[in-house]
């Protein structure tokens, strides 16, 4: 168990140890009991779900049979006999057959996940029968030729509609990829909006059966109801029954779709191959190194060479045995540095392949265009160097790195500037995107005008310019989806450039339609509901490239704790000596750009309000410099030694946050109403939410040194993010201050930043006092 304090674990072993053999016998009595309770609650649920579905009902009862017999098993071996008291002491696990139990265990867990297997299957079948009988009841519906067909048809198809909507609604949160999740949305999203203008479109088509783009309109939105269908029957299949029993999760991660990944993904899976050899480059130095902290990278080597260490016999020169285990590893680091440069050779080609998205679109000015070339070029001099080194490493006897500057920090460099390069091109053209947006809504509501009035010269004249606006829409919908921060975005970016590609040439088709038949009430509904249809498409898209936008601001800093976590790994920086500039100090703490400037000239205005009572800046002060140790901790340096402090600290800073909130709430009272007012209010509330997102966090118990790694990566996430925002909120206290003349000091009485200083110093000499260095070292 690891972010908890040693003590308590050690507390606990004392207590284990004081109790006397009754109660130990009664301990695991009631484990194996409670055990075998609640196996046998869950196989009546599965014997349950087996009589209503006969075609799994002998598997599920072999299985639940299995299960039950394990749960006994262990339940007896549980049950043990009264131990000696030296026996007890020395032997804290009073267990009859310890292999045994292991045994029962592996056999529970294997049944118990071949019930949950058929339990999918059974979702899996009752989704794609009702996604088939919907299917089959939208062909009949398709070819009805009157009215009277058409109301019975589509009165069995929106039943079935609405089962299928119920099943995908209700086992939605069972998709365990996000992608699978976005896409069984979007899908929904499509099937919901496009099935209202499936009655105005097939009565428009019944009407005037014998016109040729009435029937395209209509047989446009068939289509795009099958597709939608379609992806359903593929998120389900795929997600929930092939990838769960015949693809292993290690399979699927070797084996990357590069072709349906974004350029954010893509650089984002490089990013983590390097980290994978980085990882075991540094277990193979502390390995020849003999240093017993190097367990932490034992997840990233395969199971027989794990076993291998761990039943190496010990030699009298007390140094053979590690250096056959060496031998191994270095068998081992050879083959997967091999495969390494494969995988890292394929994404490079795909990330390449993926920028020309952005160098042959038209709206990418030239000089972006040929920054983005350049940042490519760039990337591939670091890589060919950073596989140079990975070479040099194999026939180094204890993996030295190449002397001088870093390949792989100059790797991630050339990453970061290519990635910012192309958020930059994709953002410049942002304000013209949303013109494109608007020109098309006001050429849609044009085109009704027009049609009612017989101008179809015009009409066609302005349908030109609707389809290069569209193109234009599609294309930085593209472009966005490759900068998109999550597979959520990206899968909605792409759903919603696909279908307005799709639906916008019928809105003019339809307007042609009105035009014909210009006194036809079933053509005005028509062209109304796919006016409709392309408003919401819009919209969605504008709020679409919004989200991503900003979420991109958010995912800045992460990218750059990537870098830092990964130049903390190698401590041969600088001698050792904590890096302290005032520089890193600023950088972490989100005192950055125009923000740091405007709080270095408060700094100095308030200089005298600061040797009396100005608690706003004291505590502003006060967060930075916890921030900041917090900052060393990522890179091995400072007073913070192990994760348990790290979180220690975390505590505190979130607490110190909440009293500063107090503060600055205290002062928005003074501020007279005004939209600076309005704009510092607007700032201040969100900083419970991220004090919420931070404590949230450090509460968060994990399990094993890759928890509790992901752990300090969210913590350290959560602190910039709250920094951050203070930092604004403080800028725009000391704006407001200067404007309207208020006072600063005296806001509080009774907290003062000298007693959050003595309880986070106590905080941090306790902790350091009870957590052992082996437990949250990084």
């Amino acid at each position: 168990m690891y972010g908890i304090s040693q003590s308590t674990v050690n507390n606990q072993r004392f207590r284990v140890r004081d109790m006397d053999n009754e109660q130990i016998m009664s301990t695991f009595g009631n484990i194996g009991h409670l055990l075998n309770i609640a196996v046998e609650r869950f196989i009546t649920i599965g014997e349950i779900i087996a009589e209503e579905n006969i075609d799994i009902k002998g598997d599920m009862y072999e299985a639940a049979k299995e299960a039950r017999d394990a749960g006994k098993s262990i339940e007896r071996l549980c049950d043990v006999s009264p131990l000696g008291g030296m026996e007890l002491r020395h032997h804290i696990e009073p267990l009859k057959d310890y292999g045994a139990i292991i045994l029962a265990a592996r056999s529970l867990l294997s049944s118990v996940t071949r019930i949950l297997l058929l339990v999918d299957i059974i979702v899996v079948k009752k989704l794609l029968t009702a996604k088939k009988r919907a299917s089959e009841s939208l062909e009949k519906l398709e070819s009805v030729m009157n009215f009277t067909e058409f109301v019975r048809a589509f009165s069995v198809f929106g039943t079935e509609m609405i089962e299928l909507a119920y099943l995908t609604g209700h086992h939605r949160n069972s998709f365990k990829e996000e992608r699978r999740r976005a896409q069984m949305f979007s899908a929904r999203q499509i099937l919901e909006k496009s099935i209202a203008i499936l009655l105005t479109s097939s009565k428009n088509s019944l009407i005037h059966s014998d016109c040729v783009i009435v029937k395209e309109n209509r047989d446009t939105v068939f289509c795009q109801i099958r597709r939608a269908m379609d992806l359903i029957h593929f998120v389900v299949k795929d997600s929930i029954f092939d990838s769960a029993k015949h693809m292993p999760f290690d399979k699927q991660a070797s084996n990357p779709n590069y072709e349906n990944e974004s350029i954010y993904t893509t650089i984002k899976r490089i990013v983590n191959l390097i980290k994978r050899y980085k990882y075991q480059m540094s277990y193979y130095e502390s390995n020849n190194e003999g240093n017993n902290n190097s367990d932490a990278y034992f997840n990233f080597l395969d199971d027989d060479l794990w076993k291998s260490e761990k039943n190496l016999a010990p030699t009298s020169a007390g140094g053979g045995g590690r250096m056959v285990n060496n031998t191994n590893f270095r068998k081992h680091l050879s083959s997967e540095s091999m495969d390494l440069r494969e995988e890292l050779s394929v994404a490079f080609e795909k990330l390449f392949e993926k920028a020309h998205d952005f160098t042959d679109s038209p709206y990418i000015s030239h000089n972006h265009r040929k920054n983005i070339l350049s940042y490519c070029d760039n990337c591939k001099l670091e890589f060919d160097l950073y596989l140079n080194t990975i070479m040099k490493d194999q026939h180094e006897s204890a993996g030295v790195q190449v002397k001088g500057r870093d390949p792989e920090l100059g790797m991630l460099s050339s990453l970061e500037e290519l990635c910012k390069q192309l958020v930059i091109s994709v953002s410049s053209q942002i304000d013209d995107f949303n013109e494109s947006l608007k020109i098309c809504s006001k050429l849609v509501k044009s085109f009704h005008v027009l049609a009612t009035n017989y101008d179809i010269d015009n009409l066609n004249q302005r349908s030109t310019k609707f389809h290069d606006c569209c193109d234009h829409i599609f294309d930085i919908c593209k472009l966005l989806q490759h900068i998109a921060p999550t597979e959520r975005l990206q899968v909605q970016a792409k759903c919603l450039a696909i279908n307005l590609r799709i639906y916008g040439p019928q809105v003019f088709i339809a307007a042609k339609i009105l035009w014909k038949y210009s006194n036809s009430s079933a053509a005005n509904e028509n062209f109304e509901s796919f006016s409709d249809m392309w408003k919401w498409l819009t919209n969605e898209i504008s709020m679409i490239a919004k989200k991503i936008l900003v979420s991109i601001n958010t995912t800045k800093n992460d990218r750059e704790a990537e870098t830092e976590k990964c130049e903390s790994t190698d401590k041969l920086t600088k001698s050792g000596v904590p890096a302290t500039e005032d520089g890193e100090m600023v950088e972490y703490s989100g005192l950055e750009g125009k923000n740091n400037g405007d709080l270095n000239t408060y700094q100095s205005k308030w200089s005298e309000d600061l040797s009396d009572d100005n608690d706003i800046l004291k505590r502003a002060k006060n967060m930075s410099a916890m921030a900041f140790l917090m900052y060393q901790f990522t890179k091995g340096n400072g007073s913070l030694r192990t994760t348990q402090d790290l979180f220690t600290q975390a505590e505190y800073f979130a607490e110190e946050a909440n009293r500063l909130y107090k503060v600055l709430r205290h002062f928005s009272y003074q501020v007279p109403a005004s939209d600076n007012k309005k704009d510092l209010l607007n700032i201040l509330d969100r900083v419970p939410t991220f004090v919420q997102a931070l404590q949230f966090t450090v509460k968060d118990h994990t399990v094993g040194k890759a928890a509790t790694f992901v752990k300090v990566d969210h913590v350290i996430r959560e602190t910039k993010n709250l920094m951050n925002v203070i930092n604004k909120v403080v800028s725009k206290c000391f704006e407001c201050a200067t404007k309207y003349k208020l006072n600063l000091t005296g806001i509080t009485g009774g907290l003062t930043s000298e007693r959050s200083n003595e309880n986070m110093a106590g905080g941090m000499c306790d902790s350091k006092g009870t957590t052992s260095s082996s437990e949250g070292s990084m």
